[in-house]
């Protein structure tokens, strides 16, 4: 995606277009790793150095109100980011730390008749391929 795109893009979700916003939301949508605050920090300030963390974390929040990011909050220790909006899972491997998605055919709920829900959750947590592999 491009800056014009993430630009018109901003635009539909009534959110100004500031340069720091186009530059996380540009590293998120590149870099499809669920990082933390420190992740997005560490690289959007390569090419901004008069970023602060303070004004990362601004645009993440920003940036999540609006609809544009999905926080993730699977691992205890911090909230990760992710831009991808539909709906899907989570699984973070135990031993390694990473973060995969997933896709759910059924994304219904029930007995929740009359519940107002604001977000959808699907966590799942265990060894990735690639560990459960080194283990055996």
């Amino acid at each position: 995606m491009n800056t014009r795109e993430i630009v018109m893009l901003f635009r539909q979700k009534g959110l100004k277009a500031t340069p720091q916003r186009i530059a996380v939301y540009k590293f998120l949508n590149e870099n499809r790793i669920h990082p933390d605050v420190e992740t997005v920090y560490n690289q959007v300030v390569k090419d901004n150095p008069s970023f602060s963390k303070t004004t990362v974390y601004n645009c993440l929040k920003d940036l999540s109100a609006s609809g544009l990011l999905i926080p993730v909050m699977i691992d205890n220790d911090k909230i990760r980011y992710d831009a991808d909006t539909s709906f899907h899972g989570h699984f973070i491997c135990e031993k390694c730390k990473k973060i995969f998605d997933f896709y759910c055919a059924d994304y219904e709920a029930k007995g929740m008749d009359g519940f107002v829900i604001n977000q959808k959750d699907v966590y799942y947590s265990g060894l990735c391929d690639c560990c459960n592999t080194k283990n055996n």
